[in-house]
């Protein structure tokens, strides 16, 4: 009568297989119908998704953003673990949006919206008419830039340059007339020690102004799945440090 025990016991194994399954797609059924920012308040979509959004990232992301999610500010790639939020607040449905449609990646819904213009060109802004600035006015710039680091400089260099990010310069209209940014377009803020690109150095603050940036970041709602998608950007919401990120 043992192979009677062998029966139960497959049986028995059958079951609980067939209740995982339908147990780990409930919680995946949850974890897509869930508003994003309330996600991170649920540990069993947590715990369900983050092995996913570990392995997601790996493939998906990694290559850029590196193995510790820290960037590399030599290609201006942006440090994830920091304080400071490029794009939008640090909420996960923010950072989903990201992961669907990217950075100028040529999606509609994709943040497409600032790029830094290359004001020693001739045509500095291929998007709309921005007069190039004369060399000695990049300078003043740069010089007015490290000033708001509090590092030491000459105050005429400063005061001209204050005067061409506030006039001439168009400076103003993307990180604003206090310097400090605006993530609703991913204008940076000026001020602070984080540095999307090279060091807060003269030499890297003059590059930028006078040659542009515009990084971009591709859009994966064509490459991932939603649960994918979802459970990558709750990975990557999981390892920020605060700031300006927030939970609901």
């Amino acid at each position: 009568m043992r192979w009677l025990g062998w029966i139960a016991l497959a049986a028995s194994l059958a079951a609980a297989a067939v209740a995982s399954g339908i147990h780990e797609q409930s919680v995946r059924s949850r974890l897509l119908r869930a508003d994003p920012d309330l996600v991170a308040s649920d540990p069993q979509l947590v715990a369900y998704a983050m092995d996913m959004g570990a392995l997601t990232y790996s493939g998906a992301c990694s290559g850029c953003h590196g193995p510790a999610l820290t960037g590399d500010r030599r290609s201006g790639v942006p440090d994830l673990t920091d304080s400071e939020w490029l794009y939008g607040t640090g909420r996960l449905s923010e950072i989903e949006r990201i992961v669907l449609y990217g950075i100028r990646s040529g999606y509609s819904k994709g943040w497409n919206l600032a790029s830094m213009p290359a004001f020693a060109r001739a045509k500095p802004y291929a998007s709309y008419h921005v007069d190039p600035l004369k060399p000695g006015e990049v300078d003043d710039v740069t010089t007015f830039v490290l000033s708001l680091q509090n590092a030491a400089s000459p105050s005429d260099a400063v005061e001209r340059g204050k005067t061409v990010f506030l006039k001439n310069g168009l400076c103003f209209d993307c990180h604003g007339a206090d310097a400090r940014g605006d993530p609703a377009i991913g204008a940076p803020d000026l001020t602070d020690a984080v540095w999307l690109y090279g060091n807060g150095s003269a030499e890297s603050i003059h590059a930028a102004i006078a040659h542009g940036m515009a990084g971009s970041c591709p859009g994966n709602i064509d490459s991932l799945s939603f649960a994918e998608i979802r459970a990558v950007a709750l990975y990557v919401h999981s390892k920020r440090s605060g700031g300006r990120a927030h939970d609901p």
